[in-house]
């Protein structure tokens, strides 16, 4: 087949065939190949421009979405999916995202976990769980919880639980049950029962495993 014109549109150029079909193509993709009128195109070439023009829409897709805030690798290929991105195509284009730095699920956990410590004051559990859910590798995720500074997480059990432990009172004057409903509690926002055991030491309240 050969090259019959080009037309700009936008960003990208339509490339007409002489056999009344056409392509449409990034214009990096035109410059790349220097595709001019009269050149011929065989299928084979045809289908690999169709390829590098595919991986270039998505990697600006994802490029765009990342501008927008940090994802895990898993997030981000949920969203190209989304977009009817073939699953060879988005995974060229992970690799790539990879290669040059612009992914990295490790700088994402450790990103969102300081993150949630500082917004929703949850514990190691919930941050483990919530990165599982991410899609971020269970080796990342504990390694990345291993290396957290852990400070501002036992503080924030600290204060939430005297809050808690203020509100029950209020409800409450038997002992055991404040003692139970306090460490159900900070269990539900994820943090460890070594942890909330420690910290109801502190406040000189009993527990009964």
């Amino acid at each position: 087949m050969t090259i019959t014109a080009l037309k700009k549109k936008g960003s990208d150029v339509l490339i007409f065939l002489d056999d009344d079909t056409f392509l449409n193509l990034d214009y990096r993709i035109v410059l790349d190949y220097g595709l001019r009128k009269a050149d011929h195109l065989d299928e084979k070439k045809i289908d690999l421009l169709k390829e590098k023009n595919s991986f270039l829409k998505a990697r600006d897709s994802a490029l765009r979405i990342l501008a927008r805030r940090r994802h895990s690798s898993y997030e981000l290929k949920t969203k190209l999916f989304k977009k009817n991105y073939s699953k060879e195509v988005i995974g060229s284009v992970i690799q790539n995202l990879n290669e040059f730095s612009y992914l990295n699920d490790e700088e994402f956990a450790s990103a969102y976990i300081s993150e949630r410590i500082k917004q929703r004051k949850i514990g190691t559990n919930r941050l483990k769980a919530e990165l599982f859910k991410k899609g971020i590798d269970s080796k990342i995720a504990v390694k990345v919880l291993n290396e957290t500074d852990k400070t501002e997480l036992n503080e924030n059990a600290y204060e939430i639980a005297k809050k808690k432990l203020k509100i029950l009172k209020n409800k409450e004057s038997d002992a055991r049950k404040i003692s139970s409903k306090l460490f159900a509690f900070l269990l539900s926002k994820g943090y460890e029962a070594d942890l909330i055991k420690t910290i109801l030491n502190n406040l000189k309240i009993e527990f009964e495993e």
